[in-house]
């Protein structure tokens, strides 16, 4: 399986960046992403089932943590 995005958001989580918002349309997943101390805003994709619920889990566990 390829986590590719899932590799870009932990990334993106290293460098600062939250989740502020995801959606679910037409089988994709858009995560939107905003580094609140530069003001940067970044987006990312995936439509690999398996992948957003990791993507979800890995959201969830943030927040939570």
């Amino acid at each position: 399986m390829n986590n590719n995005t899932l590799e870009s958001l932990k990334e993106m989580y290293e460098q600062g960046y939250r989740c502020i918002r995801t959606e679910n349309e037409n089988g994709t997943m858009k995560i939107y992403l905003k580094n609140f101390e530069t003001e940067k805003t970044d987006t990312i994709f995936t439509n690999n089932q398996e992948e957003m619920s990791q993507i979800s889990q890995y959201i969830h566990s943030v927040r939570e943590g």
